[in-house]
């Protein structure tokens, strides 16, 4: 099972020893026995793995023991932002966080089948959209070996990979038929293509003139790249003149509390824009400058709206800058923070709780918007794909705005 049985042994001797040989639970037959006081956690550990060792008819790997175990240990915290993170889980945190991953260049999902990773959206000058990947292809093959049916993770990452090496997808095109191509399948047009994979930034800003002089930004989720891309796309449409502003946060998780101070910065005047309160009561300010743009704001939130979109929302809102349109937003007002493990691996940690300019704790309430604006739960989850014809949330902004 690759680890030595001997060491592991006289490991376990050990500490039967350090607790007096008090502490057996079960004879040679497995059968249990009594306990007699309390055993050390790392005694225990070590009384199951020697069970599992001599009489366990299903194989098991350690490492994947251990770090199931490790997950379990942090569970009975109780908190569903308290995390252990291995290897994959921590480049897949690395991702979320800078917006950055060496990969082909688009965002996928499961389709409704559960059976298909599907193409949701190719980003601009990425190696997938230079290879003629469309929104809606479907993963049938990663090298040739068929990924149908396997669990999204274990499929991005084998898309993914180490910068310039080149990896062969076989993909499905649904409603498209070439014979002369693909005889045998009714179900759309087959096909391979080999990509070299590339450093890719996110977009998580996508902005737009929905309206004569009004801009509207729309924000997927708070990285470290997200700074730069809003800046770009604000000082975009003031260039093109807008007189007002709307700031979509809809469907956004959160992010980076560095990253949406510094975009709230430019939303709110000059103030607290919320403040972080730790476990020995130890307060730490954030503050907006002088950056403050003074359009006219609305920002629409719904309720999936978490974290660091609602610290904007709330921003917004205590401070007057603005007006909140949509629904009750999660109401996730804590602050996770990152510590690393002598072996390289972390844990995701709840070390503070935040709260709004006026003092007040969103968490587990959420942002009442200034105006409610119901919308059915199916476009909800699409907003940002949604016509303007769908979107009655942004049909509301944009007429708040217009008739100032």
């Amino acid at each position: 099972m690759g680890w030595n049985k001997n060491s592991f042994l006289m490991g376990l001797a050990a500490g039967i020893v350090f607790v007096c040989l008090a502490l057996v639970g079960y004879n040679e037959y497995g059968k249990r026995v009594v306990w007699q006081g309390t055993t050390p956690p790392n005694t225990k550990v070590l009384e199951i793995f020697d069970l599992l060792d001599r009489y366990s008819i299903i194989a098991f790997e350690r490492e994947e023991m251990f770090d199931g175990m490790y997950r379990g240990l942090l569970d009975g915290v109780d908190d569903p932002y308290t995390q252990y993170f291995d290897q994959d889980a921590l480049e897949a945190f690395r991702v979320r966080t800078e917006g950055v991953f060496a990969g082909i260049g688009v965002t996928s999902l499961m389709d409704e089948s559960g059976e298909y990773l599907t193409v949701y959206e190719v980003f601009d000058n990425s190696p997938a959209h230079n290879a003629g990947l469309l929104a809606g292809d479907k993963f049938l093959a990663v090298d040739g070996e068929s990924v149908v049916g396997q669990p999204q993770g274990e499929i991005t990452d084998k898309i993914r990979g180490p910068e310039g090496t080149t990896v062969r997808l076989t993909m499905l095109r649904p409603d498209e038929y070439d014979e002369d191509y693909n005889g045998d399948s009714a179900d759309g047009l087959i096909f391979d293509v080999h990509i070299v994979r590339a450093m890719v930034e996110v977009p998580t800003v996508f902005y737009q003139m929905p309206e004569d002089g009004i801009g509207l930004i729309r924000i997927d989720g708070f990285a470290r790249m997200t700074l730069p891309q809003f800046n770009e796309a604000l000082d975009d449409l003031i260039g093109q003149g807008i007189r007002a502003l709307i700031i979509d946060v809809r469907n956004n998780p959160g992010g980076s509390m560095p990253a949406v101070v510094q975009i709230t910065n430019r939303l709110v005047p000059e103030g607290i824009i919320t403040y972080t309160e730790h476990a020995d009561g130890r307060r730490e300010y954030h503050r907006a400058t002088e950056e403050y743009l003074g359009l006219p704001l609305v920002v629409l939130v719904n309720g999936r709206s978490a974290s660091a979109s609602e610290i904007l929302a709330a921003a917004v809102q205590d401070t007057g800058a603005g007006t909140i349109i949509g629904t009750q937003t999660y109401g996730k007002g804590s602050v996770q923070n990152l510590m690393y493990l002598s072996d390289g691996h972390a844990v995701k940690m709840t070390i503070a709780k935040y709260f709004t300019p006026n003092g007040i704790s969103i968490h587990g309430i959420g942002v009442t918007p200034d105006v409610v604006v119901e919308m059915d739960e199916a476009l909800s989850r699409r907003t940002g794909m949604l016509t303007l014809d769908e979107d009655v949330q942004l049909q509301a902004a944009i007429y708040s705005l217009t008739r100032r």
